[in-house]
């Protein structure tokens, strides 16, 4: 969803960010937000496909296998549509077996609902569009041919990348004014709860992570976490999995204070291969942060 204005607090340091990210400070050639988006994103993996007729669980599998988020759908030459992890998320039913018996086609995101986006797309352009549309994988089509598939994960590298040849933009923008502007608070279940509650929960909430709260100490669970270590299996029902066999656990779980910087917040996301980063204060936590926030936040950032 749009994040909020930026409060007044950090709109000096937005400017800064805003003036770090654009030509005055690289050289219009290097400008990270004007560049087609495939002149860098250089070395992307190939695009993976199947058919819509290939098992759901093919699918998983394949997308687990390929560490892909996604996965074109092609009949033939012609683009069917696209299949995501979220996709997996929201649409498995929890019956076992359900994802041998599902066909892609009945799961995926159809051609023409699809949003794609033309090799002259910028990385601001692909950015507002997955804001847009609360998808994180765009295809990049040059007439009917899928020329890459353009993730968060993509755009955040690049980002990144760029922030620490620039370590003074966006210095004093940290986590407390970017959950100032997206809202506070933890999305949470106890740990004694199943995997079916957990992914119940993200369904309802629209999100991609669940705290889990054990007293003492905490845990974080993902989409992710569902397709790598449930449904890529398909031999338990959800509900019959505690929460905790799967989840991220101390003292493997990252966190954040509020105090922290964004840009360094992107950085450690980037480099562990993770989107969302707990907020933790005072050994308690106040919050969850994805790299989609942050992007969402620097894009925001740059339009005040």
């Amino acid at each position: 969803r749009p994040l909020a204005r930026p409060p007044r607090a950090a709109m000096s340091s937005t400017r800064t960010l805003r003036r770090g990210l654009c030509a005055s400070s690289w050289s219009k050639s290097e400008s990270w937000s004007f560049l087609p988006i495939l002149n860098i994103t250089k070395g992307l993996p190939a695009v993976h496909v199947l058919p819509p007729s290939a098992s759901l669980f093919r699918a998983v599998v394949d997308m687990v296998k390929l560490r892909s988020g996604s996965l074109i759908v092609k009949q033939g030459d012609e683009m069917a549509g696209i299949i995501t992890e979220r996709d997996v998320l929201e649409k498995l039913p929890f019956e076992l077996g359900a994802s041998r018996r599902l066909k892609v086609s009945e799961v995926m995101t159809p051609r023409s609902s699809l949003v794609t986006a033309p090799p002259s797309f910028t990385l601001d352009q692909c950015v507002q569009a997955m804001q847009a549309g609360t998808f994180r994988h765009l295809p990049i089509m040059q007439g009917e041919q899928v020329k890459a598939v353009i993730s968060m994960r993509d755009i955040a590298q690049h980002v990144a990348a760029a922030l620490v040849k620039m370590p003074s933009s966006g210095a004093s923008l940290t986590v407390a004014a970017l959950m100032e502007a997206k809202g506070s608070g933890a999305i949470e279940l106890a740990a004694s709860q199943s995997v079916g509650e957990a992914v119940e929960l993200m369904r309802a909430k629209k999100t991609g992570s669940v705290l889990v709260n054990s007293g003492d100490t905490y845990g974080i669970i993902t989409e992710r976490d569902f397709l790598t270590k449930v449904a890529v299996y398909d031999e338990f029902d959800p509900h019959n999995i505690p929460v905790t066999e799967i989840m991220t656990a101390p003292p493997l779980v990252k966190s954040v204070a509020p105090t922290g910087r964004i840009a360094d917040c992107l950085a450690l996301m980037v480099a562990g291969g993770f989107r969302h980063l707990p907020v933790a204060e005072k050994g308690k936590t106040v919050g969850v942060i994805s790299m989609r926030d942050i992007l969402n936040y620097f894009l925001a950032a740059a339009k005040n």
